[in-house]
């Protein structure tokens, strides 16, 4: 079984190529936590973050009515869309060994770490109930309505009429503020509540040295994000592309015995990092990862 744990007791060292610096990791035994002592080496996991926008929308009491009165439809139904925004990719710290006994890999590790706002709902008294008397849906929608023009109608009179002459200055403003605010709350009724938040997803992926390109999840625009298993929503996937610079600093060496003055070290490959979706790019980023590098031998450093 394959197992990860921080290298914190590995010195890490550095190589150049082309003026880039290259990660080079002590290659050999190593303690595992239960005691094993194995042959293992250093092991790179990325870390894809994606941020998804939901926009949500509660159905007002009127809705109906909406087209009737204002000449627009409004949304009949609750609803909830969701948007990629973009991607983060980065290196998760520090490096880990993997051990070399056969296994299966481990599946990418999800966390939601960041969701901010939500779309609430309509209160049992709707806003527009000022009397005891029971109405219609109808007729108390047309009250409705009758109440923005009224609303509309006074904060003209307000701005521009007799009303000017004694409110002005920051009590305009504030009057102007106060019907601004009820007559959104009346239009609620009829377009409904409309909220835009955003979450973001952290994932943790271990590239296969043979692999290219992985699956990080999948994604719905009426789900968000899903999975990587659930074949219902379309793949986001992170390619990776080495840049080929580890093997070009230190070239294939025919296979020997570090003298007592040498040591192998693992060298990570510069790797371009990319997270579409589709034909979109959500983000990118270079990255050294170990398993596109090479191993060789170097003296002790």
């Amino acid at each position: 079984m394959r197992m990860m744990f921080a290298a914190a007791a590995l010195a890490v060292c550095t190589g150049t190529a082309y003026g880039q610096v290259l990660d080079v990791a002590p290659v050999g035994d190593a303690v595992m936590p239960d005691g094993r002592r194995v042959y293992a080496m250093p092991q790179t996991t990325v870390v894809v973050d994606i941020t998804v926008a939901r926009e949500s929308v509660v159905t007002g009491p009127y809705a109906r009515f909406a087209q009737k009165y204002f000449g627009v439809i409004a949304p009949l139904a609750d609803k909830e869309t969701y948007t990629l925004r973009s991607a983060a990719v980065s290196r998760y710290d520090p490096v880990v060994t993997r051990d070399l006994n056969p296994g299966p890999i481990p599946a990418p590790h999800t966390e939601i770490y960041a969701d901010t706002g939500s779309a609430e709902e309509f209160p049992r008294v709707l806003p527009d109930r000022r009397s005891a008397s029971g109405s219609s849906l109808e007729n108390a929608a047309r009250d409705a309505a009758q109440t923005i023009f009224d609303l509309r109608s006074r904060r003209t009179e307000l701005i521009t009429g007799d009303y000017a002459e004694t409110v002005y200055g920051a009590g305009l403003a504030t009057a102007v503020e106060r019907i601004d605010r009820m007559e959104n709350e009346y239009l609620e009724l009829f377009f409904g509540k409309r909220s835009v938040t955003t979450y973001t997803v952290r994932y943790y992926v271990v590239p296969d040295a043979e692999g290219r390109t992985f699956v990080v999840c999948r994604f719905r625009d009426d789900r968000g994000l899903l999975p990587a298993d659930d074949l219902s929503g379309e793949p986001v996937v992170l390619e990776c592309r080495p840049q080929g610079v580890a093997v070009t600093a230190y070239p294939p060496q025919r296979k020997r015995t570090p003298r007592s003055d040498e040591a192998e070290y693992a060298v990570a490959d510069m790797t371009d990092c990319r997270v579409m979706f589709d034909r979109t790019e959500l983000g990118n980023a270079v990255l050294p990862v170990y398993q596109y590098g090479v191993r060789t031998i170097l003296p002790v450093r």
